[in-house]
């Protein structure tokens, strides 16, 4: 051997052995050389490998974390659309009415959607399931989890991943299934950000073997089964995470992997790259020292000049070994790179809970540089808030007591509180050490977001006050603290003009008049709970002594406050209050039965324009439900032919002849019985339901005419009353035409009979609505006429052909000379005005001799006949034209007809 540490020159080379021996020695260097390569080549393979195969489990269990996390939030999302859900259906079992349909926040972008489904796959809340679902997204009577993959892309291999678990109740009874629907699209761009190579990959496995997701995406392997692969044969019944090589069954090309199992999650995470790129950095050594060897075979021609020659090579080769040694140094900068592209904080810690790696996101949330918190104690960094529970949390992973995820409070930088979902595991660095690695989860956001639904679902925002949903549950309260021997009064109270206020200055203003009632409430009433209901309505719940007396105090003073004006835009506005009150045992013993009777009392003191403040009655509350039943069932007695027409005769007074008919409506109920037209006709009127059944009658009327008419030879003139309602031009003359038309009634033959009131309602469209009747030539009579506004001057001007005048003067007459005159003043006007008049109501005989010596045209009235059915009219018809009937003051035909 040369020495190393002298130069090479022919005037000090020693002198050279014998050529044997140099052969020998150049031969024996020369192998020495060889197995010295191939021994430090042979170990760097298996470092490189075993260096990227840890690198790739890391990698595997770092995105195994970042998914679980994701499955979580997927999870919490689901939870809290089945609190919300069970909550709804608590309140609609519970009679709620009032309060608003489940509604799910907003969702995140790539979380396609929350599906609630029964037991057989209907939806009860949420998005609808796609039609082409698999039915294999929902779980089973006997699952608790189903993660599947759908609609995938043949040319992406994009899908929808969905994660199904059962829908159970309070009680833990199934009663559904919870499906919560993500673009895969999510997982492929974060796995994408991933450079492993040309053949390098991150795949989503389930458990079953099933591709979920990988990245960067591949067409054509996505939802496909990897069950037989080495993975699931062999590595995964034994360790929840590891490596392995194996054949790639996508390509046929030999890959090392890592992998993880996610943490509570049927699924695998799996980081694989080619075999020939992870030993790139090795065959670079091979060639290397191929070459070396090669020149170190040349040399030995020239034994002195290769010995120098050698020690420069062995100088250059200690340098390039240096080179590779920092490139592996580097791939762990990779692989922080790729830490650092995860929006979450991330950080691991070493035994000593000090920081050994940080991403880009936790250096932001702790307000340092990465240098600054390398080696530190994590318990230094500015969350050291919650440090002896992350200590416990850090002390079980460690020995061995799996992933932990856990909801913490955090304090940043920035020193503001912040919400985290913390995802916990353990892993094993390259020396063999147990270390810490956390996920956190910034969900802060979220967490504001339900407080403040929180506060919108108690709370009505422009008054601040409870809403109905909290006011009810208070008042539960108090009446379940009371028992049976305390008194719980509760009001309602409306501001019956607040909308005047709303119409001239805008919900502005309106909101400002609820803000100044509200303060005037509590003012007024502070033992009391207020809130606001609805609207113009609010409530108020106190305890009382059980008598009315203190309720009424109260309630006389929450008047007197709102009854004064109240300012809004330097102009003064009066709210018109109205309050009803029940009381708790007397009126009821649950929270919305109490509210409602009170809005009842509330409704009436609105309505009656009487006293403003009134206390629920049992009896008014019967006749409002005997009014609602009644219109109820008055609204399908059209269909069901429950109506029918009476005919009141109308009779000559000078001859005693029949000179027409009054049609009568009369309604004969199967569950009411006989029902008096005094009862249902305000209902009809109120109800609307008038527009429709006179419309029959005019009809059905018209139809009895041309009946008659076919059999008399003769037309009978019919008079018909019209309601107010009624009196709308575009709908009235059309249906008068029809009915004049299809039956061919002859003009002057058919009478509208119209009230007085009716009339002065609104002179312009009157004026022409009576002038379109009279050209279709129907006669107008105006009834009840006297006791109205009895306007003389715009009598003249009405198209009407005759007065009726109303039953309440003839019934005095004879005994009443106020009555008298004012028959004999009607009659002595329709004379000059050359117009008939109609006495109704006349039931004795002087009533009738009196009115003859007025002058009075006809009369009508059960002096002659009570109203007849349509076939006796017309029998009465025959009997006067065959002579037969009297022409007095009564008709015994008649009155045998009618029974």
């Amino acid at each position: 051997m040369f020495p190393l540490n002298k130069p090479f020159s022919a005037r000090h080379a020693p002198a050279l052995p014998p050529q044997p021996r140099l052969c020998i020695a150049a031969i024996a260097l020369l192998a020495v050389m060889v197995l010295g390569t191939a021994l430090s080549l042979t170990a760097s393979y298996h470092d490189t490998l075993r260096q990227e195969q840890n690198n790739l489990r890391n990698l595997a269990t770092a995105f195994s974390a970042q998914t679980a996390s994701a499955a979580y939030a997927l999870d919490r999302l689901l939870d809290n659309a089945r609190e919300d859900y069970l909550e709804s259906t608590a309140r609609a079992a519970s009679g709620d009415s009032q309060r608003p349909a489940m509604r799910l926040p907003p969702l995140p972008r790539d979380v396609l959607g929350i599906s609630l489904l029964d037991q057989d796959g209907h939806l009860l809340a949420g998005s609808p399931l796609p039609p082409d679902m698999p039915a294999n997204t929902v779980p089973g009577p006997d699952d608790t989890l189903a993660i599947t993959i759908s609609g995938i892309d043949a040319a992406s291999g994009r899908g929808i991943l969905t994660l199904g678990r059962p829908l159970l109740d309070d009680s833990g009874k199934r009663i559904g299934a919870m499906v919560a629907r993500i673009d895969s699209v999510y997982f492929v761009n974060l796995y994408a950000q991933v450079a492993l190579g040309d053949g390098g990959s991150i795949t989503l496995m389930h458990a079953d073997g099933t591709m979920l997701a990988r990245g960067p995406a591949a067409a054509g392997v996505v939802g496909r089964s990897f069950a037989g692969t080495p993975l699931f044969q062999s590595q995964l019944p034994v360790s929840a995470f590891g490596t392995f090589e194996a054949i790639s069954p996508t390509h046929g090309v030999r890959r090392i992997y890592g992998y993880s199992k996610v943490r509570s999650y049927p699924l695998v995470m799996i980081a694989g790259m080619d075999k020939e790129d992870a030993l790139a950095f090795w065959h670079e050594r091979v060639a290397i020292a191929a070459g070396l060897l090669g020149l170190a075979t040349l040399s030995l021609c020239v034994m002195a000049w290769r010995i120098s020659r050698d020690a420069a090579r062995r100088s250059a080769l200690i340098e390039r070994l240096g080179a590779s040694e920092a490139r592996l140094a580097r791939s762990a900068d990779y692989l922080g790179s790729i830490l650092g592209a995860i929006a979450s904080p991330v950080y691991v810690l070493n035994s000593q809970r000090r920081f050994v790696l940080v991403n880009d996101a936790y250096c932001r949330f702790a307000g340092k540089r990465r240098e600054e918190l390398l080696g530190r104690l994590e318990q230094e960094t500015p969350d050291a808030h919650g440090a002896g529970e992350r200590e416990q949390t850090y002390a079980r992973v460690l020995a061995g007591g799996g992933d932990m995820v856990d909801e913490t409070e955090v304090v940043d930088s920035a020193g503001q509180m912040r919400t985290f979902i913390s995802t916990t595991s353990r892993l094993i660095s390259d020396t063999g050490e147990a270390q810490i690695v956390c996920v956190r989860t910034d969900i802060s956001e979220r967490k504001m977001a339900e407080v403040r639904l929180a506060y919108l679902a108690d709370f009505d925002l422009p008054t601040e006050l409870p809403n109905q949903a909290r006011f009810l549950r208070t008042l539960d309260a108090e009446i379940h603290a009371a028992g049976g021997g305390e008194c719980v009064g509760v009001m309602a109270l409306s501001l019956e003009r607040l909308q005047e206020i709303i119409d001239l200055m805008g919900h502005a203003a309106g909101d400002t008049v609820l803000r100044q009632a509200a303060q005037l409430l509590r003012q007024a009433a502070p033992d009391a709970s207020v809130a606001r209901t609805m609207g113009n309505q609010f409530a108020l719940s106190i305890r009382c002594d059980g008598e009315r007396g203190s309720l009424a105090a109260l309630a006389a003073r929450l008047h007197g406050a709102l009854s004064d004006a109240v300012a809004v835009g330097q102009r003064d506005f009066y709210l018109g209050p109205a309050i009803g009150i029940a009381s708790f045992p007397d009126d009821g013993s649950a929270a919305g039965e109490l509210l409602r009777r009170a809005d009842v009392a509330r409704h009436r003191a609105a309505g009656e324009g009487q006293d403003a403040v009134q206390f629920f009655s049992e009896s008014s509350h019967l006749v409002l439900d005997e009014r609602l039943a009644m219109e109820s069932q008055l609204r399908q007695a059209l269909q069901r032919g429950e109506l029918r027409l009476a005919y009141q005769p109308k009779v000559d007074i000078p001859s005693g002849r029949i000179t027409g008919f009054e049609a009568l409506l009369r309604w004969t109920s199967p569950v009411l019985g006989e029902v008096p037209p005094t009862r249902f006709i305000p209902i009809a009127e109120a109800s609307g339901a008038i527009v429709s059944i006179g419309a029959w009658v005019v009809a059905e009327a018209c139809r009895h005419m041309r009946a008659w008419q076919d059999s008399l030879g003769r037309q009978v003139k019919v008079a018909v009353n019209l309601s107010p309602r009624q009196f709308q031009r575009d709908a009235l003359i059309p249906m008068l035409r029809q009915c004049l038309a299809a039956n061919s009634i002859a003009p002057g033959s058919l009478e509208l009979e119209i009230t007085e009131s009716t009339v002065m309602a609104s002179h312009e469209d009157i004026d022409v609505l009576l002038q379109d009747i009279r050209s279709l030539g129907v006669d107008i009579a105006i009834d009840d006429f006297g006791t109205g506004y009895s306007s003389l001057a715009y009598l003249k001007r009405l198209p009407a052909q005759c007065l009726k005048i109303d039953r309440a003067f003839i019934r005095d007459l004879g005994h009443d000379e106020e009555s008298l005159a004012i028959v004999r003043t009607i009659v002595n006007l329709c004379q000059g005005l050359k117009m008939t008049v109609v006495a109704e109501g006349v039931e004795t005989p002087r009533q009738l001799e009196l009115l003859r010596e007025l002058g009075c045209h006809a009369y009508q009235g059960f002096l002659f006949s009570r109203p007849l059915e349509a076939e006796a009219v017309l029998s009465l018809l025959r009997a006067q034209d065959a002579g037969d009937a009297p022409a007095g003051s009564s008709a015994p035909e008649a009155n045998a007809i009618n029974g």
